[in-house]
């Protein structure tokens, strides 16, 4: 491993580099460049400074089951990635897109939102109560002109957050933002209609649609943050990755949406849930429990990851996954918790570098963990875990990756 200093970094690098500008006396940060396939890791992404040079960069194994404590947390960049993008892989271009990347995170946000049905309109008022600190303007847009106005009308004459202004926008302005949320959906099942694997055939309905916004944000060449909302969250993630990084001829060049710039937005209300029913039980969730995996039946809790229960935590999964039915037994459609929980308190704690529950690229899998946005990157939660939980989260992984490939044959 190569060390080096330059300007106020500290950098390791993979392999050797001409550095000749002089570093400060006290480097403030560090960093680590390595190469590693394109659609393995994101462009950039934070890694304890343990873990370099042992030939792994963000997988399931360095998350759950490190080799030390964390200790300090690195900016890491691909430079794969960098070069893709940038054409070139000298230290002032590396700096310079850094200090950009920071004054994106750390500034407030213009956010638009597509459609405003039941989870969208009801994110949207989330987001006017919660954001005014972190939002300074939210786009509207919905294919019903009515809807449109209704929310622009009702949500603007909320007295909370005056300044956090909503408004109107036409599809074509959905991607002239920081982040965009996507809400839209072409199948929602009735109530009382959930026989089949309903985020399955959710699948093949949104899929098509994520893909065209996916190439629009392409199209856009879009910079800022795709989060989506919509269900099943996790493979649609996946697909607007995937969709956004083809060309007119099907063909990836990778000249779409960074691994980074998708985000899922399902498990807060998984989180949610775990709480209610570990309350109910007498659980310890709230205090040491997580949620890992997707937004569906493959969901893994743990009710205590200090001291775990297996038993107790199997139960809490089976409470947790079924949840969405037990509403549905009761004749309504869960989805107030949804787009509060997962929706606008998880997208306003990802904006504001909170800790909080959302899917982020691994290894080709948007997979779902406690994570938080730092100044550069996102930091997704590593903490041991023991042998029997790390083989039913490692095994959500692997059927998360089955599902897609059975969906994609």
């Amino acid at each position: 491993m190569n060390q080096y200093y330059y300007e106020a970094w500290r950098v390791f690098s993979e392999f050797e580099m001409d550095l000749s500008k002089v570093a400060i006396n006290e480097p403030k940060q560090s960093l680590y460049l390595y190469r590693e396939d394109m659609d393995r890791t994101m462009m950039v992404s934070m890694m304890p400074l343990s873990e370099i040079g042992k030939g792994r960069h963000s997988c399931m194994e360095m998350l759950y089951n490190p080799l030390e404590d964390r200790g300090e947390m690195i900016v890491a960049i691909n430079l794969n990635w960098f070069e893709h993008k940038f054409g070139n892989i000298d230290m002032d271009s590396i700096i310079q897109f850094l200090a950009r990347k920071k004054a994106f995170v750390n500034k407030k946000k213009k956010v638009t939102l597509l459609a405003l049905g039941d989870v969208g309109s009801t994110l949207a008022i989330g987001l006017k109560l919660l954001g005014g600190e972190v939002i300074e303007s939210l786009g509207i847009c919905d294919i019903d002109e009515a809807q449109k106005k209704r929310w622009e009308m009702e949500l603007n004459q909320i007295v909370l957050n005056p300044d956090l202004k909503i408004l109107p926008i036409e599809i074509e302005a959905l991607f002239d933002s920081d982040l965009f949320i996507f809400c839209a959906s072409k199948f929602v099942p009735k109530v009382g209609d959930e026989k089949r694997d309903v985020r399955m055939i959710q699948f093949e309905e949104n899929s098509k649609l994520i893909s065209h916004y996916a190439k629009m944000a392409r199209a856009k060449k879009f910079e800022g943050i795709f989060a989506v909302v919509s269900d099943p969250v996790d493979l649609l993630c996946r697909k607007a990755f995937e969709a956004s990084n083809q060309n007119e001829l099907m063909i990836e060049d990778h000249d779409g949406l960074l691994p980074e710039q998708v985000v899922g937005f399902g498990l807060g209300v998984m989180d949610g849930r775990a709480k209610y029913y570990s309350d109910i039980l007498g659980f310890e969730y709230r205090e040491n429990g997580r949620v890992f995996g997707p937004h569906g039946k493959d969901l893994v809790v743990a009710s205590n990851v200090r001291d775990e229960n297996q038993e107790n935590s199997i139960l809490l999964t089976s409470k947790v996954v079924s949840a969405n039915l037990e509403m549905r037994a009761l004749g309504y459609k869960p989805y107030v918790a949804p787009a509060l929980s997962s929706g606008a308190y998880s997208i306003l704690a990802f904006i504001s570098g909170e800790s909080h529950f959302s899917a982020h690229f691994l290894e080709g899998v948007y997979w779902g963990t406690r994570n938080r946005l730092n100044e550069y990157g996102v930091e997704m939660e590593h903490i041991k875990l023991s042998s029997s939980l790390r083989e039913r989260v490692q095994k959500s992984y692997e059927i998360l990756e089955e599902t897609w490939q059975e969906l994609n044959a």
